[in-house]
């Protein structure tokens, strides 16, 4: 039988169009033809030459490693720049735990002890060399996140070295009790981070030094967290104290190529005086995109308007989301990925602003904002997406076109962003294809959409052609001859039961996936194949897949997956620890909930009870089957205090069985074993040879083999012999046993 439970995881209004559609354009609307960038034999992948034209990716968290493992991944992506995490040395938290929340955390990096290149999330100082020559291979440009405006709030964390700089390394200790207040916003202490005194020519020399030993390894910019947490030289005196400061003069002359600032924008953030001096975040957008991805409604005018605060449109990095966005605001659960990929399109396919894709995490979704848990793995694959690359690879081809955006049906749901005369971008936000007939300054021609293949055509200065419900169309005449890109949806891994995994293809006439040993099979890109069924526990396969292109050029990428065993406790409602990813000395459950009158019932004191040893680093617990419950509490826990979550429980249902990911609860499937409980010799039946061989097991009698009559490292053992569910294999069993036989 199975017990089965699925996964659950201003500007001026430019013309009237057609069906009394609006236009509106940040350029005018011009029809020009401009020589536009293209692949050469020094540049195959198109990529823009200044990193202000260009995409930048966000590889949050990712290690130098990594990065580099994945450039040819990124170039055929279309970005420009990787942005990296803060590179400094940073304060060591949780025993070094390498989760982005939990045992570890992502935020350490942001706490600086150090200003030297290297830390232990990320990588070694000659990791990060090696990666930004690599990187230049491919026509990549590394942007390092700086943190200048505060160190870790550990004081005794931090090195000695700022702690005993002349004149002074920090501020006074206060806390922002008004953000919009000058004085308080660049003075005050950012988050109990201790705040670096940013008017001392000390501080400012080491910030300084820092910025050219990057460029020296081969940083091309920077990004500057809590940029407007470090003052201006204009500043106005505030109660007599003059705190105005040429920091920014002095640090940002550096050497590096493009710099910028993260200004949140509020009544106090002095977004264009910043603006001054670097690049700065167009955080406003960003809320504006956003929110027009959660309800599918790009009306242009709305869109068009870059809310800059008066700074120039050209000295912006525009985004989708901030990792603060993603890990502060909630919004992380508001957005899935082809919400994500329809707000880059609008972004991205437009000119002037620098846009700058954030990387979640893998395995994350709606549901489960942590993904996989790691630091230094790369994150989901959506930014490789075909749609992404294709708008990519289309803004690199546009730079110095204007802009237009319209909605050319008069529904919102469908934008169009024109560059010129050579070539849109269309977003489809509703889940019906939409045929175009619509007014366009797209040149006539026949157009191949870069990102499904669809054909549009364009004759007297009207479109037609059908974008696909729920996608993007990538219309101009691409110059790049693309190379064959295959791939899976996971980079193998780890796996309990059966996968199902999506192949994707790109830029190939013929395209192959291989299983293990078996035939190549053809494939085009959306299709799954599902891996398990047939697998033992612990075995191992290759997935290699194959493709090819229109010139002859070929891929081939393997990757190998491990299926695990997934064991099973029985019970009514049950949840399961994976310790692989932990290695406690001790796996304990503390279970709870509130009866009518409000009373605790717990399954004991703090820190609860330990769990059942699975085998295989797998842990179970029944909920007690006695308990009044609709809904009980679980947190896990080491008993030295680590635990998970930090406070009130994950919630499981009655009759639910759940296992931890690392950031919450999915369901857990497993084939119910068919061994008869008390069948503890596995013959199929239950009688008096198996109560006496747990009395010999209890009395450490060794078969003829000389091995125990139970194996307790085999789960199916265990559970078979555990016939009361103490979670020990004692005489109450044979006990049990007996009364078995006997009823």
């Amino acid at each position: 039988m199975k017990k089965l439970f699925k996964r659950t995881l201003s500007v001026a209004l430019s013309s009237l169009m057609a069906f009394s559609a609006f236009s509106f354009s940040a350029f005018a609307a011009e029809t020009e033809s401009v020589q536009t960038s293209g692949a050469t034999q020094s540049n195959p992948y198109g990529l823009t030459e200044k990193i202000s034209d260009g995409v930048i990716l966000h590889a949050w968290c990712w290690s130098f490693n990594t990065i580099k493992e994945n450039l040819p991944k990124i170039a055929e992506a279309g970005y420009t720049s990787v942005q990296t995490s803060p590179i400094n040395e940073c304060k060591v938290g949780d025993n070094g735990g390498m989760e982005l929340m939990g045992n570890g955390k992502w935020y350490y990096h942001y706490q600086p002890t150090l200003y030297t290149i290297g830390n232990y999330q990320l990588g070694t100082l000659e990791e990060f060399k090696a990666l930004c020559s690599e990187a230049k291979e491919y026509g990549i440009h590394i942007i390092v996140d700086v943190v200048a405006n505060h160190c870790s709030s550990d004081y005794n964390a931090i090195s000695s070295t700022i702690k005993n700089i002349e004149g002074g390394a920090f501020h006074d200790s206060f806390g922002i009790g008004d953000y919009n207040n000058r004085y308080q916003c660049t003075q005050g202490e950012l988050l109990n981070l201790k705040d670096l005194n940013t008017q001392n020519k000390n501080v400012q020399n080491m910030i300084l030094d820092y910025l050219k030993s990057c460029v020296s390894a081969g940083a091309s910019g920077f990004r500057y967290d809590a940029a407007k947490h470090i003052e201006l030289p204009d500043e106005k005196p505030e109660n007599g104290k003059d705190f105005s400061s040429d920091f920014w003069p002095t640090i940002l002359d550096n050497g590096s190529e493009f710099q910028y600032g993260e200004i949140l924008q509020d009544r106090g953030s002095r977004t264009a005086d910043y603006a001054e001096y670097m690049s700065v975040t167009a955080s406003s957008y960003g809320s504006v995109i956003r929110d027009a991805a959660k309800n599918d409604s790009f009306n242009a005018e709305n869109l068009t308007d870059y809310r800059s605060d008066g700074a120039p449109n050209n000295k912006l990095v525009t985004w989708v989301e901030s990792h603060d966005n993603y890990t502060g605001d909630g919004t992380w659960s508001q957005l899935d990925n082809l919400d994500i990929r329809q707000a880059w399109a609008i972004i991205a396919a437009r000119g002037e602003t620098t846009p700058l894709f954030f990387s979640r995490p893998d395995g994350s979704s709606t549901k489960n904002q942590w993904g996989n848990n790691k630091i230094g793995e790369a994150g989901d694959d959506n930014f490789c997406h075909p749609e992404v690359v294709a708008v990519n690879q289309f803004r690199n081809a546009m730079v110095g076109l204007p802009d237009t955006l319209s909605n050319p049906t008069g529904d919102n749901s469908l934008l169009m962003i024109e560059r010129g005369s050579a070539g849109a971008v269309i977003i489809n936000a509703s889940d019906k294809d939409v045929v175009l007939d619509c007014a366009t300054e797209v040149a006539d021609g026949t157009y191949t959409d870069e990102a499904y293949g669809g054909l549009f055509d364009v004759t007297d200065g009207k479109m037609s052609g059908t974008v696909k419900a729920n996608s993007i169309a990538v219309i101009y005449n691409s110059t790049l001859v693309k190379q064959p890109v295959v791939s899976l949806s996971k980079n193998g891994g780890e796996f309990r039961g059966t996968l199902t995994l999506t192949l994707t293809a790109r830029n190939t006439t013929e395209a192959t996936y291989k299983i293990g040993n078996g035939a190549p099979v053809s494939y085009v890109s959306g299709d799954t194949i599902t891996i398990g069924a047939n697998m033992a526990d612990n075995e191992s396969v290759d997935i290699t897949l194959f493709g090819k292109n229109s010139e002859g050029d070929t891929t081939t990428k393997t990757y190998t997956f491990k299926k695990l065993a997934t064991p099973y406790i029985e019970g009514e409602t049950t949840v399961y620890f994976d310790n692989s990813k932990y290695n406690w000395d001790k796996v304990n459950v503390y279970a709870y909930y509130r009866d009518n009158s409000g009373k605790v019932i717990n399954n004991g004191e703090w820190p609860g009870i330990e769990m059942t040893d699975l085998g295989g680093d797998m842990f179970g617990y029944v909920v007690n089957p006695d308990w009044d419950y609709s809904t009980t509490y679980i947190i896990f826990n080491n008993g030295s205090g680590t635990q998970y979550p930090s406070e009130v429980g994950y919630e499981i249902k009655k009759g639910e069985s759940k296992i931890f990911n690392g950031s919450g609860l999915d369901d857990y499937v497993v084939d119910v074993p068919t061994r008869l409980k008390g069948d503890v010799n596995n013959d199929g039946i239950v009688n008096i040879n198996d109560a006496t061989c747990v009395q010999k097991f209890t009395a450490e009698i060794k078969d003829p083999d000389g091995k125990p009559f139970i194996d307790v490292n085999n789960a199916e053992d265990v559970i078979a012999s555990d016939v009361n569910g103490d979670n020990v294999i004692d005489v109450k069993d044979a006990t049990e046993i007996q009364k078995m036989i006997a009823a």
